[in-house]
């Protein structure tokens, strides 16, 4: 809670962290900021990003999850950039980017939002090409020994009844 994200520093009360605020090297830090916010806040945006992309692809691969669930394994590494720092208010927020961006398939439910990665590599891409081709492959198997059964039955004149 008291983490001053461009020192790097974790206080350990409210007093710890105003005593930080006046401190030289946080008010340095301050300065380098105050030159220019926006590329600060777009390194700690990308790194953010990137990690909890990384989390979400290593953890759940293409699985749809909770993206709560994402983001409690996203900071439960120590030195994680804190959401704060970053361009998004919400973590809803940033799963809504991760979806238009085109990285995330998100949808919204009761429970609250759903990710899952979508797997872009080229190796991937060609391995679920084939698993849907080999579906319907066996899909049309399926359907031309349906049609030959239909056409034995209607060449025997049908089912006899009782059956």
């Amino acid at each position: 809670r008291w983490y001053c994200e461009m020192c790097q520093k974790q206080c350990r009360d409210e007093n710890g962290f105003k005593c930080h605020q006046t401190s030289e090297s946080h008010l340095r830090q301050m300065r380098i900021f105050q030159e220019n916010p926006q590329s600060v806040m777009e390194k700690y945006s990308k790194e953010f990003e990137e990690y909890f992309v990384e989390t979400l692809h290593r953890h759940h691969n293409t699985k749809r999850v909770h993206s709560n669930l994402v983001y409690k394994e996203y900071i439960a590494d120590k030195h994680h950039v804190h959401m704060n720092s970053t361009m998004w208010a919400t973590l809803t927020e940033f799963v809504q980017y991760l979806g238009k961006k085109g990285v995330c398939v998100v949808d919204e439910t009761e429970k609250g939002w759903y990710m899952s990665w979508i797997d872009r590599d080229p190796a991937a891409v060609a391995r679920q090409a084939a698993a849907d081709k080999k579906k319907s492959d066996d899909l049309d198997d399926e359907q031309r020994r349906q049609k030959e059964v239909q056409r034995r039955i209607k060449a025997a004149g049908g089912l006899p009844e009782g059956d």
